[in-house]
């Protein structure tokens, strides 16, 4: 019922070849794991964890610890010993109105203590009920 954890990548419980070139895999456990559901019941399964979902769990968290928490690319990645390359990337520009509509806002937050623990969100104009 669902692909096998250790093909070519070696022993299951280990992060390895399959969860790096597999972005399918990696979505479907990046879903288990937020509806803490092991991947055999998302394939269809009874829900009962099985020894394969146990890998993949555990294959997953350590993926997950390899991956750099600002950029989200791992280091074996830009690294030739490793099979990676310096040049895996391209950086590209991208403007998000929420995210610049938040930093203006943040420019009017006082620096001094009455700002501290103000916090910024944007709700859609027709959840909004200005405060009295």
């Amino acid at each position: 019922m669902g692909r096998g954890l250790a093909d070519p990548a070696g022993e299951p419980g280990r992060a390895g070849k399959r969860l790096s070139r597999d972005a399918g895999l990696r979505a479907e456990l990046e879903l288990c794991e937020r509806f803490q559901i092991p991947h055999s019941q998302f394939l269809g399964g009874d829900g009962r964890w099985s020894d394969l979902d146990r890998a993949k769990a555990l294959a997953w968290a350590e993926w997950q610890r390899s991956v750099c928490p600002e950029c989200h690319t791992r280091l074996e990645e830009w690294d030739r010993k490793r099979g990676g390359d310096p040049h895996a990337y391209v950086t590209d520009t991208l403007r998000c109105p929420g995210c610049e509509l938040i930093e203006q806002e943040r420019d009017h937050v006082p620096q001094d203590r009455s700002g501290y623990g103000v916090k910024i969100q944007l709700l859609p104009r027709d959840q909004y009920e200005p405060r009295p």
